[in-house]
């Protein structure tokens, strides 16, 4: 029977080994990874809340802090908890076959503007009076199920094999360039065609 501790031990969190930090965070059990999915908030949630820091949940609206995208705002749309990976609404990055997906961002590169405070039992502790001024307004939440309604037909669409708005892009695209092919043969077949006869005459 293997030992657990080989594996993951609470006691590695203030090791100074390196591979067992590394092992705490990979082999944690999922109520402790929960833990390592949160950011900092900003000065209004600071004052609010009095804290520094909280968990980031799916509804939430971060702004990115660092990378590539510093300074872009969206409300989180998915969470990756075994791999410590957020992912925020219309923050994509294009693949090698032009399809879009969300980029995933490390919790500590982002910042909490707004809370999604559907469960209020989320802030109990900190006894909030007025959710106005800390809270993401429904319209986002409502834009967020949208958008997520929209890619799930994309990927059925996908998976059935029928045509999305990129394939019909690019389908367009070729009947252009095979237009454009044909145009251009049928000029160097009439240029021929006069070429032979000016011979013919002389």
């Amino acid at each position: 029977m293997v030992d657990k501790t080989e594996n993951w031990s609470s006691s590695w969190k203030s090791s100074k080994n390196q591979t067992k930090q590394r092992k705490y965070r990979t082999n944690a059990p999922m109520h402790v990874k929960d833990n390592f999915v949160t950011a900092n908030l900003n000065d209004v949630l600071r004052d609010e809340l009095e804290t520094r820091s909280l968990g980031i949940r799916i509804g939430d609206r971060a702004k990115v802090m660092r990378g590539d995208d510093k300074g872009a705002e969206g409300i989180v749309s998915n969470i990756d908890r075994d791999n410590g990976k957020v992912y925020i609404n219309n923050l994509d990055r294009q693949k090698i076959d032009g399809t879009l997906r969300e980029k995933p961002f490390r919790p500590s590169n982002l910042q909490l503007q707004a809370l999604n405070l559907e469960d209020e039992d989320r802030i109990e502790k900190y006894d909030v009076d007025d959710f106005s001024g800390i809270e993401v307004e429904e319209e986002e939440l409502e834009e967020l199920e949208e958008d997520e309604d929209q890619n799930e037909m994309m990927e059925k669409m996908q998976q059935q094999g029928q045509p999305t708005e990129f394939d019909t892009e690019e389908d367009e695209e070729t009947e252009e360039t095979a237009d454009e092919s044909e145009a251009t043969s049928s000029e160097s077949e009439e240029t021929t065609e006069e070429n032979k006869e000016e011979k013919e005459e002389k």
